[in-house]
């Protein structure tokens, strides 16, 4: 699966429209998400706009982009169970491989996090309205430290072509905010409380895409 997701922080005079669009869709569920970020002590991921996550303490979940492509817009995601089946080790462990070729092989994530030395990254705690509007899903989040956003997504297959969808979702987003934001909340939770390991990500708000310095 492909998501397409557009964010943006929603301009103050912009949110009793938002709230009268909102009336027109309908209200599928609140939610409380704690997600867990881990990589590599060097952020090796991050580098290679990897997100490795723990939803909640149930489920593992992989998101990525492998253009690494310069707006944090479109990924892949795969999610695995925290308590996987042999089956699903043996595909947690091949997509780990895939992006971290030193993996030493484990058959459960608490196995995994120790013996390849993954440490925490970010804590993202998100209070979420959710609801649909045609092919579109809709969010409106609170997010613990960094404020209210509201998010758009459609789900595409993989494979497909996804410049419509991403046309339609800048389109709606314009309603509500004059640019969408770039990155995720993983990087404005490190352009806070760990810039230097912002500074390593793919995904940077413009003007603070610099090279980085050599051990900084």
């Amino acid at each position: 699966m492909i998501e397409v997701e557009v964010k943006c922080a929603v301009a103050p005079q912009a949110w009793p429209l938002l709230e009268a669009r909102l009336r027109e869709a309908r209200f599928e569920r609140h939610i409380h998400n704690v997600d867990v970020y881990y990589d590599t002590p060097d952020w090796d991921l991050l580098q290679r706009a990897v997100f490795l996550r723990v939803r909640n303490q149930q489920k593992l979940e992989f998101k990525f982009n492998e253009q690494a492509e310069k707006a944090h817009i479109q990924s892949t995601e795969r999610a695995f169970a925290l308590q996987a089946q042999p089956d699903q080790a043996a595909a947690m462990n091949e997509l780990f491989n895939h992006f971290l070729p030193t993996w030493n092989p484990t058959p459960t994530w608490e196995a995994a996090q120790m013996e390849n030395n993954l440490v925490e990254l970010a804590r993202i705690e998100n209070t979420r309205r959710q609801y649909s509007l045609d092919s579109v899903q809709l969010c409106v989040d609170h997010v613990l430290g960094l404020g209210d956003f509201l998010e758009a997504e459609i789900e595409c297959s993989e494979g497909t072509d996804t410049r419509q969808a991403r046309a339609q979702l800048y389109t709606f987003i314009a309603e509500f905010a004059t640019e969408p934001l770039p990155i995720g909340y993983v990087e404005l939770w490190l352009r806070q409380h760990n810039p230097r390991a912002y500074r390593k990500g793919v995904y940077q708000l413009p003007g603070d895409s610099v090279p980085s310095q050599q051990g900084s």
